[in-house]
C-alpha cells in the first residue's frame, strides 16, 4: 500500500472512531435524561424538553429548588394564545439559578443556568437541577 493511500485510510479510521464518540456521548445524554429525551449542553447551562404541561414542570422545578436548598427569588409568567412561559429564579450559596420553562408541543422545553460569577457557569449543577426538574414532572 502506497504511503498517501495508508495515510487516506489512517484519517478515514481516526473520523469514523471521532463519530462513534459523538454519537455515543449524544446517546449517553439522552439516556440521562429519563422519559424527558435528551438534556443537552448549550452555552451557559443544559435544557431538555419533556412531555408534561409547563404547569405540571413548573410545579416540579419549585419542588426541585426545595429539595436543592435554591431559594426563590422572583417569578414570571407570560401567556400568548396557547404558548405558555414561565421563569423561576433563585439563589444558593454561590450561584444564582434561572429555570425557564416554554411550551413545546404538548410538553415542555425546560431550560437551566446556574452562574457562579458574571462569566462563570456551573453546568454540572445546572445538570443536576434540570435532572431533578425532569424525575419530578415525571
Amino acid at each position: 500500500m502506497s504511503a498517501d493511500r495508508a495515510r487516506t485510510k489512517r484519517a478515514g479510521l481516526v473520523a469514523l472512531g471521532l463519530a462513534v464518540l459523538v454519537m455515543g456521548g449524544c446517546i449517553f445524554a439522552a439516556a440521562g435524561a429519563g422519559a424527558g429525551g435528551g438534556i443537552y449542553y448549550s452555552g451557559r447551562g443544559v435544557e431538555s424538553i419533556v412531555t408534561t404541561p409547563v404547569e405540571r414542570t413548573y410545579s416540579a422545578a419549585e419542588q426541585a429548588f426545595e429539595q436543592l436548598g435554591i431559594q426563590r427569588t422572583k417569578t414570571s409568567t407570560e401567556q400568548e394564545g396557547a404558548s405558555d412561559r414561565r421563569e423561576i429564579n433563585g439563589a444558593s450559596a454561590d450561584r444564582e439559578v434561572t429555570v425557564t420553562l416554554r411550551t413545546e408541543g404538548s410538553g415542555t422545553k425546560i431550560q437551566v443556568v446556574a452562574r457562579t460569577s458574571a462569566v462563570t457557569w456551573d453546568k454540572d449543577f445546572a445538570r443536576t437541577i434540570l435532572a431533578r426538574i425532569v424525575a419530578l414532572s415525571g
